[in-house]
């Protein structure tokens, strides 16, 4: 309501100043038109009063009065607004041009602060979680690497100290060393191709090495979808022992745990903890 008064108001003021202005130039106008017919006449005597020359005359004095009441009208403020202008541009071209940052009220610098420090937090946080859950992968990792190592380390050794317990009787000592390599190397690799060791037939039959071989492999896993097979014990009994082997076929080496009154090695079934033997201490 307050605006629309002030807009009429200043409607109204500036219909009065340009109703004033028009009514000043012709008012103006009239007396200029009577002020050139006092020269137009003087002019006009001279020449003989000659009306070509009035009407010329006449015209040439109006329009220099015109012109001459237009400066003192319109002069003053012409120059005002010149000087004015100059002014202006002289300042703007001496200042330099500032870019005034825009400062962020302090409500929305703290809210931007609160949030920033709350984004912080809850990435490191999780972060945090992160490198704990990393950390403990990597452990269990080689927890159970550590703890399957250390098994079959301990495995490997009850076997080797089996065989120099079993086969002492049998072998040189001299070449106990060999004979255990190829066994545990078949014992670390259920596909490993031994080389062939001949001589313990007359002292060890196909009965015995059968059982060696079982009491190994049963302690390492035998059966349907273990690491070991009766086919890979038949395989690898049949490379390592030919001569005691010679004339059997697989159907007759596959009853690994088959019994004779003869055997020397007889079947040993793993103790309570899956692995040991039944050495006599």
């Amino acid at each position: 309501m307050k605006t629309t008064l002030i807009r009429k108001s200043a409607n109204a003021t500036m219909h009065f100043k340009m109703t004033f202005k028009v009514t000043l130039h012709v008012l103006l106008g009239i007396a200029v038109l009577f002020i050139a017919i006092i020269p137009a006449r003087m002019v006009s005597g001279i020449f003989s009063q000659d009306t070509t020359i009035f009407i010329i005359s006449l015209t040439g004095f109006i329009a220099l009065l015109e012109y001459v009441v237009w400066c003192f009208l319109n002069g003053p403020s012409v120059v005002y607004d010149s000087l004015k202008f100059s002014k202006a541009d002289g300042l703007l071209q001496d200042s330099p041009i500032v870019d005034v940052p825009i400062k962020p009220t302090l409500a929305n610098t703290e809210m931007d602060s609160q949030e920033s420090i709350e984004k912080i937090v809850e990435e490191a946080e999780v972060n945090k979680t992160e490198n704990n859950h990393l950390a403990l992968y990597k452990k269990g990792c080689d927890d159970y690497y550590h703890n399957v190592a250390a098994q079959k380390k301990e495995q490997l050794d009850i076997i080797a100290a089996y065989l120099h317990y079993i086969m002492a009787p049998f072998i040189k000592q001299e070449e106990m060393d060999s004979l255990c390599s190829e066994i545990m190397s078949f014992a670390i690799n259920p596909d490993y191709l031994p080389k062939p060791w001949k001589g313990l037939k007359g002292s060890l039959t196909s009965f015995d090495v059968r059982h060696l071989i079982w009491n190994i492999a049963v302690r390492l896993g035998l059966g349907k979808g273990k690491p070991y097979s009766v086919e890979t014990c038949i395989n690898f009994i049949r490379t390592m022992f030919p001569d005691l082997c010679e004339d059997l076929d697989s159907s007759t080496l596959k009853n690994l745990r088959v019994t004779s009154t003869t055997e020397k090695i007889h079947i040993d079934e793993p103790g309570n903890d899956g692995i040991s033997f039944h050495i006599p201490e």
